[in-house]
């Protein structure tokens, strides 16, 4: 239980984590300042509103569809998640970009906190659980804390000292595994077809294990990828790259023609 816990934390609430430290980097101090309160508390009331009903209604949702009705939201909704931080990568306009990184916060905290509160509802009537509950919420969001607030002066630093886009790559990074989420629901209701893994990695590291739980928050971390989830890997994270380095050569090129 405890262990269990632990690790539910690296997969559901690790990414509420994550992207509200690269929404913090994206925003000087003075920009968050600017945040009127009451939208902003609002906005979380709502979030932990449909959160709530989420969990709620998850298994109904599920029965849908021939009973694809889960995958299939789910899916959507990483699938949103990708879009939306791939527009924060490409685009610098900070009006667009605080209603995009809202409606990811929204998205991330949505699904993933309606998972933990299923898991957390299962086991609280189970009063042996309570104690190694307690204990493995304390341990996981002290994980949780620790990581991000390492991940915010890493990226910080890399930011000034390194490459200023770090941090934006970092994001571009995070939303494609939310993406290979999406692509691995859609395989397993064989919408997407699921071809043989071309190498297995499960040897050197497990998605069970909290490193591994770790990388695939952060990065996607498959250890027996499909052939197509390469490929939409390679896709997802070269195109907007492309698109970036383009714009910014056609800036400077305009710039320095006057156009």
């Amino acid at each position: 239980m405890l262990i269990n816990t632990v690790i539910l934390f690296l997969q559901n609430a690790l990414p509420i984590f994550v992207i509200t430290t690269l929404l913090l980097i994206s925003f000087s101090t003075k920009e968050l300042a600017l945040i009127n309160i009451k939208w902003f508390i609002s906005g979380v009331i709502f979030t932990a509103v449909t959160t709530f009903i989420l969990s709620k209604n998850l298994e109904n949702i599920s029965q849908t569809y021939d009973g694809m009705g889960a995958e299939l939201f789910l899916s959507f909704g990483y699938l949103l998640i990708y879009v939306f931080s791939t527009f924060l990568f490409l685009f610098n306009d900070k009006h667009y970009t605080k209603q995009l990184g809202f409606l990811v916060f929204y998205i991330i905290t949505s699904i993933n906190g309606s998972h933990f509160i299923i898991y957390l509802a299962n086991y609280w009537t189970q009063a042996q659980q309570v104690e190694s509950m307690f204990i493995g919420i304390i341990l996981g969001g002290g994980i949780c804390l620790s990581i991000s607030i390492l991940l915010y002066f890493l990226l910080k630093s890399a930011d000034q000292n390194f490459y200023f886009q770090t941090s934006k790559y970092f994001l571009l990074l995070f939303s494609l595994g939310q993406l290979m989420h999406a692509i691995v629901l859609l395989q397993q209701v064989d919408i997407l077809s699921s071809s043989q893994a071309l190498w297995d990695s499960s040897r050197l590291l497990t998605e069970d294990s909290e490193v591994g739980q770790l990388l695939t928050v952060l990065f996607g971390y498959e250890s027996t990828p499909s052939l197509l989830q390469v490929i939409i890997y390679i896709i997802a994270f070269s195109l907007p790259v492309m698109i970036s380095k383009l714009t910014t050569i056609r800036l400077y090129t305009c710039g320095e023609k006057s156009c």
